[in-house]
């Protein structure tokens, strides 16, 4: 009886091994327990290139991203879509607070924010519109935008590494994060969406705030 199991074993172990060898590798050597802290690792070593994609904001001005990075030496891009209920608000509330904290260090012309929905066919500038007043967005920091040509939108989520599934019921399920961008147009950080003391710190440091 022994001799038959002993194959099974030695399966399963083998099974097991690879399974953690795996997530060693996926994880960056069990450094990082989650696909958004593997991002995070993988941005911070080698920071990716936003690609051209315009955008069309709230005001109805068709805009581009890079260009928004361009206006401050950093900026906090999130992806949301504005009917959310769930992930985004924490988000939205995020870019609130950080908005707030940025204005009270006088560092709201160092560092600006960036909404964009991937959800262009229901968010269009007119809701865009509703979604700034919602969220009290001051136009000089804070732009809240969506792609310009639906033909993009594969291409912004991949570079943001943010997956977005229909969930059946009209809405998304969907990851997010609080992403640093520098004004060379190079995405260099994520932080979790309910990271806003973080993110704050992390930019009041970069450009040197006392």
């Amino acid at each position: 009886m022994a001799q038959r199991m002993l194959p099974t074993w030695l399966t399963l172990a083998a099974i097991a091994a690879a399974t953690v060898f795996g997530a060693y590798h996926l994880t960056h050597g069990f450094r990082a327990v989650t696909s958004d802290q593997a991002r995070q690792r993988t941005l911070a070593a080698s920071p990716r290139a936003l690609p051209t994609i315009p955008l069309v904001d709230s005001h109805g001005q068709r805009t581009e991203l890079r260009q928004i990075a361009n206006e401050h030496p950093y900026t906090v891009v999130a992806l949301v879509y504005t009917q959310c209920t769930s992930l985004c608000l924490l988000t939205a509330s995020s870019e609130a607070y950080l908005q707030a904290r940025l204005r009270d260090a006088d560092l709201q012309k160092q560092v600006g924010l960036v909404t964009i929905s991937f959800d262009p066919a229901r968010d269009t500038p007119e809701e865009l519109a509703r979604y700034a007043r919602r969220v009290k967005a001051d136009a000089a920091t804070w732009t809240i935008t969506t792609v310009a040509d639906p033909s993009d939108l594969d291409l912004l989520l991949d570079t943001f590494g943010v997956v977005v599934l229909p969930d059946g019921a009209g809405g998304y399920t969907h990851n997010g994060a609080l992403f640093l961008v520098d004004r060379h147009g190079r995405l260099f950080d994520a932080l979790d969406p309910d990271a806003a003391d973080r993110a704050f710190e992390r930019l009041a440091a970069l450009v040197g705030s006392p």
